[in-house]
């Protein structure tokens, strides 16, 4: 119960930290940088999958806390197998975000890569994250998962590669998309490149749901 317990704290926390940064992206303020790096406001900022991810994990992490209560009073005896279904499949999400950016934005960035972690951002692509890498891995029990589980973890990824691949294509006359509609470069190459990156991003996040899932089982078992 002493692990339940934890996993209840930092749920909640990751649920107020998530609300925190949506908000603050949504109202458009900017206190350390004023900088249109990875940044919009309202609606726009659902065309972000770091957002997406976020929202996602936000939600995740509200419901597991909800459950993790009713374990806590004795309501029930076990989180329900589709709650820890929608946990990895967030998890796996944020670490996406956390890695991408660390890894693949920040290097190729044309501008100071400290912008890609200044006011919201900073929640959105480091803190939360890694946050709830910690709390799933070392926290939340997820015997309920087998093998078989770890594909669901690519799910939000394919959902947002068919949008992401859609916004640049329609708006690509000439075979040159618009400003504005490659947010994140994986089309720097052309057309052409996007359709050789997405797809090797899209088995880098199964690799990320399957590592997740490998060190989850690990630290149940210890």
């Amino acid at each position: 119960m002493k692990k339940i317990k934890i996993a209840y704290i930092l749920n909640i926390c990751i649920f107020l930290l998530e609300v925190l940064a949506n908000l603050w992206m949504a109202s458009g303020i900017q206190i350390f940088a004023q900088t249109e790096v990875l940044s919009a406001s309202k609606l726009a900022m659902l065309k972000y999958f770091t957002v997406d991810s976020n929202i996602l994990m936000g939600i995740a992490a509200f419901i597991y806390a909800i459950y993790c209560k009713k374990m806590l009073s004795g309501e029930i005896k076990s989180i329900p197998h589709w709650v820890s279904s929608l946990q990895l499949l967030s998890v796996v999400s944020v670490t996406l975000t956390f890695m991408v950016t660390v890894f693949f934005l920040a290097p190729t960035a044309p501008y100071n890569w400290i912008l890609l972690f200044a006011d919201s951002n900073f929640l959105l692509h480091l803190l939360n994250p890694i946050l709830a890498i910690i709390t799933f891995v070392g926290f939340e029990k997820r015997d309920d998962l087998n093998f078989y589980h770890t594909f669901i973890g690519i799910v939000p990824m394919l959902i947002y590669a068919v949008f992401y691949i859609i916004a640049t294509v329609t708006h690509a006359p000439g075979g040159v998309i618009e400003y504005g509609y490659d947010w994140y470069g994986f089309f720097i190459g052309g057309l052409k490149s996007g359709f050789i990156v997405v797809p090797i991003i899209i088995a880098i996040t199964y690799l990320f749901s399957f590592v997740l899932w490998k060190l989850n089982r690990s630290f149940i078992r210890n």
